[in-house]
């Protein structure tokens, strides 16, 4: 069970280590400015990205300004909040570095603590993990494939559009990948490669800064899961046809798990809730504008970019609701899972303790957008409505000409 805990971490921290970051950092007992000179690669990072977001920010104010095609604004949209939804998800992960630590050396603990039990009981435990290890490990993969193929995409698009019009015009019209305000002619040949380059390079640094918070919140989500359904199975069986009497050290040590993984629920509540919050805001933004750009983009290369931008956008924000959705949904369990115990067979003075923990259970732990909802699969259903509200008022905007 560690074991799986463990490799999951290390996919994690594959990502997080090109980004100059790293789970389980040793100077966590640092201030947050200590930390932050630690990790020069994930600034340099940082700053690159920047430059490239303020050069979007300046050209679609100079747009607006001069009444620029309503597209190609649209096209920049989704690529900006983009990137600035990395820049939530990486600082927010540095920022809150020794709450990392602190639900992984949890976690830890609790799956230790559990690896000493009945044969059979350790072949329900091995069999509920792997279950869930293999859903995370195939959502990474399908996601992985998605993001590969969206960056594929955005880096051919450029060659797409200037091999066509060579044919077409003998002239080669120099394209890059997004559209941004320069302090320079962008299309000068001694200076075009190096700016698709860094272009480029951006787009993969943005989409791995998205997608490494991303995949450790689904990993911390995932065991949070397991645990609780362990738990579940472990209350419904504390009192047995061949007990008159329950075991209260064991009762004990099941309620004290439950704290535990209430805290580690807070935990990952403190790393994400605010970084969700923005996330959750932009969504709507993001699948509508970019399913706008699918309908209108006349370039298959462009077209097909968008269709992986927007597949992203929503399995991204589907993922987070659903992991929300299961943790409340099994965290109530709880109190379910001990109704459905021979309770009735103890002594009235020893159904105190079990009378707490249900009056507890009836609350939820729940993950938030920084507590202003929980993020659950209804939350997931307002945003999908939300999105199509916009994008149906973006093509009664629409006027092609």
């Amino acid at each position: 069970m560690l074991d799986q805990f463990d490799r999951c971490l290390k996919s994690v921290n594959l990502y997080l280590k090109f980004l100059g970051l790293h789970l389980e950092s040793k100077d966590t007992n640092k201030t947050f400015a200590q930390r932050s000179r630690s990790h020069r690669l994930y600034f340099a990072h940082l700053f690159s990205l920047n430059l490239e977001v303020a050069a979007q920010v300046l050209w679609v104010l100079e747009a607006v300004i001069t009444g620029k095609s309503f597209v190609e604004i649209t096209r920049l949209i989704p690529c900006l909040i983009l990137c600035l939804i990395s820049n939530f998800k990486t600082l927010s992960l540095l920022y809150y570095g020794r709450h990392n630590d602190e639900f992984i050396v949890t976690m830890r603990s609790l799956l230790l603590n559990q690896m000493q039990v009945e044969e059979k009981e350790n072949r329900f435990r091995k069999e509920l993990i792997d279950k869930h290890v293999l859903i995370l490990t195939s959502i990474s993969k399908k996601i992985s494939y998605v993001i590969v193929l969206g960056l594929l995409m955005f880096a051919l698009a450029p060659a797409f559009i200037i091999i066509p019009h060579y044919f077409k015009t003998d002239e080669v019209k120099l394209e890059v990948p997004f559209i941004g305000y320069y302090p320079f002619n962008e299309f000068d040949l001694r200076i075009y490669p190096w700016v698709y380059l860094h272009q480029v390079g951006t787009a993969i640094v943005a989409i791995i800064m998205v997608y490494g918070p991303d995949c450790f919140f689904f990993t911390c989500c995932t065991f949070i899961h397991i645990q609780f359904s362990l738990l579940n199975n472990d209350m419904e069986r504390i009192v047995t046809e061949e007990t008159p009497r329950y075991d209260k050290t064991k009762f004990k040590k099941l309620a004290v798990r439950y704290i535990e993984l209430m805290r580690c629920v807070n935990l990952l509540e403190k790393i994400f809730s605010k970084s969700i919050l923005f996330n959750a805001l932009t969504s709507s933004v993001i699948i509508c504008v970019t399913g706008f750009n699918v309908l209108v983009v006349d370039n298959i290369v462009m077209m097909a970019s968008f269709t992986a931008f927007l597949i992203f956008g929503l399995m991204q924000i589907f993922l987070y609701c659903y992991y929300g959705d299961s943790i409340m949904r099994s965290s109530m369990e709880v109190s379910t899972s001990i109704y459905n115990s021979l309770w009735y067979k103890i002594p009235a003075a020893d159904r105190k303790g079990f009378l707490i923990v249900i009056i507890r259970a009836q609350k939820p732990c729940a993950l938030t957008a920084n507590g202003f909802f929980n993020m659950n699969l209804s939350a997931f259903a307002s945003i999908l409505s939300k999105s199509w509200s916009y994008f149906a008022l973006l093509k009664t905007m629409y006027h092609p000409e």
